[in-house]
């Protein structure tokens, strides 16, 4: 029960106060004093007037930070928090019982004239825009940045200064807006996991933006998957690890513009062979009468894959479309290189095998031999391979397994594999299938090739942009190969750490993980990212809009809520729904909250004679009562760029999340401004709270404007990267400090 939504009455006896120190100082005389007492008493009188005025100034800041939002510009490398210790999440206050007891005043209606800006206080802020503006269009003149400077002393209490209208309730951050300071989480406790929720446009990519470049100063592997392609997110991490001195170590990977983008192989690398089968069907369909046909296609796709292996190729969803839409030539190269092999091992029985082969050929030819009618229309090479592997009876599962698909019936084989050929083609067709298929023997192919081990040996930054509004079938399927390959690779950092050490000791990268929308790419390999690799140095980051968007995802609930329990910390925007805004609601205590209640009466006396007429009472009677210490509208009512947060053992905080002051970075080279620019036409993803936040300079992109990259476009990233030259016509190659070291 504070009392501070009222007039500021302290002003009133500051006055008076500082009226008597003027007249003790000036003229003692008026009050019958002489010099020395009148000056004592001055400064008695003065002291108590800068007590009072203080206290009045206190009221009225308060007030003014309930009606004015506040923004903060803060550039990413001047952070007010040590990063090797603190991970800075914005500026905010710990959320207590004396915040809830402050909002709910605010709610009287009784008060709404100190809760809400009056016409003249609405004028004076605008009138300190129109002034700030000024400033900034002369700020090479010294009085526009003394003004500049002037608009922004004393905060939200400034009478001119500018708040900006994000939308929802001010109060909720106006409550603590006095005692903000820097909230941070221990850099220890990261492994625990991030999950930041907000609905859509409300700051999840610039607080990303902000987490991910202090994990880049810090020296961490950073892997950045965005679903979307964010255009300032891009720019912003390319510029954070050139200022890091970095740059060298930075891979871009973009399915939305190949020409400039590093290539990556995600089923090229993997612990154990079925892992490629996994990766490359886990996006197919799944459900009712689907399931069947996945399971058919994970088979021939895995048989596929261990004899590419063994014929010593490099499985690609390129090399895995040719060899299981068309087998015959696969099953033909292993089952020659296999009897070769028998041949050495075991002469006396497979020494011969080619006259065999040749006397199973011309019987075939002569219709001497019998031939199964779904072999009538292959080669007799081919089928007198079948027919040798049938006699040698081997045990080679994997030969079997070709043989096996080898002799179906072509129209049968491909209805099996129905669904699988279609989605291989979508990952293989145009210019993406370059990138995800890489040719590693292409000497004039430029891009880098990289894998997560060498991202992690190197102390990586990998920006990946999977171009999800253009196709969401590709996009969901190389995200998913991503993870999946990423939970492989930690399991054997589990086992064996980075590099052997001789002291026993497991060598462990920090590797912090930060994926946009990640309903976009969660798949079955999720669970057991969040659930076990905080063990392997991986701290991941999630963001989301809302519970439902994983558990559509998963397609399971109780398989949702146990991805969404293996995340220690939560941080929550705006939501659109209670039962999202109950994940963080559910997990904070009751406190006791107090409520006034006036009491009012009269009792009429006159008749007893007593010379009373009548006799009046009032009455404030104060009563506890228990309270949510955060209601569900409290989060659906949140500013944008702002959050309540549950950090390290549920303790509550109210965050706002600073804008990067991104003015006249020379970090980012003018090419990168260009591609930018070209997405940003196309896609319009950036989440920008105001109309001051589009930090990005306008780049003419000449012919290429709106579509792919052209030769024009490629004269500029030649002209910014000296060295590197797009190659052809066709502009399909840039490598070196854009996207990282060859690989």
């Amino acid at each position: 029960m504070e009392g501070v939504l009222r007039p500021p009455v302290e002003a009133l006896s500051a006055a008076t106060a500082f009226g008597i120190a003027g007249v003790a100082a000036a003229a003692p005389w008026a009050l019958m004093m002489p010099h020395s007492l009148g000056a004592v008493s001055g400064a008695i009188a003065a002291g108590f007037g800068c007590v009072r005025a203080r206290q009045a100034f206190q009221v009225y800041s308060y007030q003014r930070g309930l009606k004015f939002t506040k923004m903060t510009r803060l550039a990413p490398h001047k952070l007010p928090v040590n990063l090797k210790e603190h991970f800075y999440l914005g500026e905010g206050f710990e959320w207590t019982q004396l915040h809830t007891q402050r909002l709910l005043d605010a709610r009287e209606t009784d008060v709404q004239r100190f809760v809400k800006a009056s016409p003249t206080e609405l004028k004076l802020a605008a009138s300190g825009e129109r002034m700030r503006k000024w400033a900034q269009a002369k700020n090479d003149s010294l009085l526009a940045r003394v003004l500049e400077r002037a608009l922004d002393v004393g905060g939200t209490a400034n009478p001119f200064a500018t708040g900006v209208d994000l939308g929802g309730n001010p109060v909720l951050h106006g409550v603590g807006v006095q005692n903000e300071k820097p909230v941070v989480l221990r850099q220890g406790s990261r492994s625990g996991h991030l999950l930041v929720m907000g609905t859509t446009r409300v700051g999840k990519t610039r607080l990303l933006e902000l987490l991910c470049s202090q994990d880049i100063h810090a020296g961490h592997v950073v892997i950045v998957i965005d679903p979307k392609g964010d255009a300032e997110l891009m720019l912003r991490m390319h510029a954070e690890a050139r200022r890091a001195g970095r740059l060298d170590q930075f891979y871009m990977f973009h399915l939305g513009y190949p020409e400039i983008s590093a290539r990556y192989n995600g089923i090229g690398n993997f612990a154990r062979i079925t892992e490629v089968a996994g990766r490359a069907t886990n996006a197919l369909p799944s459900s009712g009468n689907s399931a069947a046909f996945k399971e058919f296609s994970w088979r021939f796709t895995n048989i596929v894959a261990q004899a590419q292996v063994a014929l010593g190729r490099i499985p690609t969803y390129e090399t895995l479309l040719k060899d299981v839409t068309g087998i015959d030539p696969l099953f033909m190269d292993y089952a020659g290189m296999t009897f070769r092999k028998l041949a050495i091992d075991h002469p006396q029985r497979f020494g011969s095998y080619q006259d065999r082969l040749v006397e199973l050929e011309r019987a075939i030819v002569a219709k001497k031999a019998p031939v199964p009618r779904s072999l009538q229309d292959r080669s007799p090479d081919q089928v007198a391979m079948y027919l040798l592997i049938k006699e040698a009876r081997l045990d080679d599962k994997v030969l079997v397994g070709l043989a096996a698909a080898f002799s179906y019936e072509r129209s049968f084989y491909e209805k099996i594999i129905a669904s699988l050929g279609p989605f291989l083609e979508k990952l293989t067709s145009g210019a993406v299938g370059k990138l995800i298929s890489p040719d590693y023997f292409d000497p004039n192919d430029k891009r880098p090739i990289f894998d997560w081990m060498t991202v992690f040996r190197q102390g990586g930054i990998v920006y990946a942009g999977l171009d999800a509004l253009s196709d969401s079938v590709v996009s969901s399927a190389v995200g998913n190969s991503m993870l999946s390959d990423l939970v492989s690779t930690g399991g054997k950092l589990y086992k064996t750490g980075l590099d052997p050490h001789g002291d026993g000791k497991l060598q462990l990268p920090t590797v912090c993980c930060h994926f946009d929308e990640v309903n976009e790419i969660a798949g079955p390999e999720f669970v057991p990212m969040v659930n076990k690799l905080g063990g392997s140095g991986f701290r991941i980051t999630a963001y989301t809009q809302s519970m439902f968007d994983i558990e559509a995802k998963v397609g399971d609930k109780a398989k949702a809520g146990q991805i969404l329990d293996n995340f220690n910390h939560l941080c929550m925007l705006r939501v659109r729904s209670k039962a999202t805004a109950s994940l963080l609601t559910d997990q904070v205590p009751q406190v006791n909250v107090t409520v006034l209640t006036p009491v009012s009466g009269v009792s009429d006396t006159a008749a007893q004679g007593n010379g009373v007429d009548f006799t009046s009472q009032n009455n404030d009677i104060a009563n506890k009562s228990k309270a949510p210490l955060i209601e569900p509208s409290d989060v659906l009512s949140l500013p944008q760029g702002q959050a309540f947060a549950l950090l390290e053992g549920n303790r509550c905080h109210k965050i706002r999340i600073p804008l990067a002051d991104t003015k006249d970075d020379p970090f980012i080279p003018a090419s990168l401004k260009a591609v930018a620019e070209d997405m940003k036409r196309r896609y319009r993803t950036s989440e920008t709270w105001a109309a001051e936040t589009d930090w990005l300079s306008t780049q003419p992109l000449g012919a290429g404007a709106g579509g792919l990259i052209d030769t024009d476009l490629a004269s500029a990233f030649d002209d910014d990267m000296p060295g590197y030259a797009m190659a052809g016509a066709t502009s399909s190659a840039v490598a070196g400090n854009v996207m990282g070291p060859h690989s």
